[in-house]
């Protein structure tokens, strides 16, 4: 008999998930936030992200810079932290013998942190630094600007980074203030892999939980409805136009979520897709060409990212829209969908080796899902998945009247026009 995680939800409203494993040496724990910056008012933008930064310029315990930096090397693993649209995460990997210093230091991070004016003045800086090194990789910024012009005026549109005008006014006040509002018990999961007892881990939580006030009754964001859309943004000092195009998908909880993730294998998950196939070994027209999917509470993207020289991009645009065409019209192949099921299913098992991946497939399952999938049980779905569902889906979603694209690096002789969004021979 397979043993589940263990599962339960304090009287405040906190998750904890908890998955031992007896046969590893390490573990992986994460606090999850579940308020990224999906969850940003207008003038908050950016603050779900500044406080990820600013919280390890020093807590309570750890009162500075260096004291923070000395714990975290004294683990001898690692810690780190990230925000998303709909969720921020501390989380750190270590030996089983250091994992009550791990659970110390995370719980530290979401419950004192100081927001000292000093520290929050030079971690702006870097944060500025950060959105220019966002602005210098065009794969980022084509993608940011997607978000942007596909879902316009909802929140997925929110920079998870802010903007510089923003970031730049950003002080303790504000950090403070956006930290007691969303840092709360029911915002919060803990969720937890690999060499664990789980009355041992629930007994480190205590004190942390202690600490966590309250719910307050807040406004879910506004929904996201996607349109199609064509920009071309010029940027002469580019040698390569960068392309971010999509379809609009499924949110997370949707029936057909994972035959639409075997579909983006088909269309560009590996070397034999047909975007792959298509774009680079016929027509050369890119090093680089994949599809991948982009799930969220309300909504979805299916998108494609390519690179390629500015005076071909126009071609690219119009082969692609053609081979999407071209797979919405004719469907999926049996091998085709037989590869694809393989990929998954391989990248699922080996994501089950390493406890920070089993960590975070815990945490993203309780979340967006709301269930907690076995691996026999996820890889029955990815079974389960034939050619009519694919076909069905396939008819859906790749409707070239509601695409999207962002081109990075075109100018006005080499941009992608309306004309481009048609099917070519």
């Amino acid at each position: 008999m397979v043993k589940r995680p263990f599962r339960t939800v304090t009287s405040q409203g906190t998750e904890i998930l908890v998955e031992p494993l007896p046969h590893v040496r390490s573990c992986s724990v994460g606090f999850w936030v579940k308020r990224g910056s999906c969850f940003e008012l207008p003038d908050e933008e950016g603050l779900a992200h500044f406080i990820e930064h600013t919280v390890f310029k020093g807590t309570e315990r750890y009162p500075g810079p260096q004291t923070m930096a000395e714990a975290t090397d004294r683990l001898g693993g690692n810690v780190d932290a990230f925000t998303g649209k709909e969720t921020a995460c501390f989380y750190g990997k270590v030996l089983g013998e250091q994992l009550p210093a791990l659970v110390d230091l995370l719980g530290e991070l979401v419950t004192t942190p100081r927001f000292e004016e000093e520290e929050l003045a030079r971690e702006r800086k870097v944060i500025l630094e950060e959105i220019s090194q966002s602005e210098d990789q065009p794969d980022d910024w084509a993608n940011e600007l997607f978000y942007a012009n596909f879902w316009p005026g909802g929140t997925l549109a929110h920079p998870i980074l802010g903007t510089r005008d923003q970031v730049a006014a950003y002080g303790a006040d504000q950090a403070r203030a956006f930290f007691r509002k969303t840092y709360r018990a029911p915002n919060l999961l803990i969720a937890a892999a690999g060499d664990i007892q789980i009355d041992a881990f629930l007994e480190l939580l205590q004190p942390i939980l202690a600490l966590l006030p309250p719910g307050l009754e807040e406004t879910w964001p506004t929904a996201n409805q996607p349109k199609p859309f064509l920009l071309n943004t010029p940027r002469k000092e580019l040698q390569q136009a960068s392309l971010v195009m999509g379809f609009p998908a499924y949110p997370h909880q949707h029936p057909d979520r994972a035959a639409v993730n075997l579909l983006g294998y088909v269309l560009g998950g590996g070397m034999s897709s047909r975007l792959f196939m298509e774009l680079r070994e016929k027509h050369a027209l890119c090093y680089q060409v994949g599809s991948y999917l982009s799930h969220y509470r309300d909504t979805g993207a299916l998108q494609i990212a390519a690179s390629c020289a500015p005076d071909r991009a126009q071609e690219l645009v119009r082969r692609t829209v053609s081979e999407c065409a071209k797979l919405r019209r004719e469907g999926v192949t049996h091998d085709e969908l037989e590869r694809a099921k393989l990929q998954l299913r391989t990248s699922l098992v080996l994501n089950q080796e390493s406890t920070s991946n089993r960590m975070f497939s815990l945490a993203h399952q309780a979340i967006h899902m709301d269930r907690l999938l076995s691996l026999d049980q996820q890889i029955q779905e990815i079974d389960r998945v034939d050619l009519d569902q694919i076909q069905r889906i396939a008819s859906e979603i790749l409707d070239p009247g509601a695409f999207g694209v962002s081109s990075l690096g075109t100018g006005r002789t080499t941009g992608i026009r309306s004309r481009d969004l048609v099917e070519v021979p």
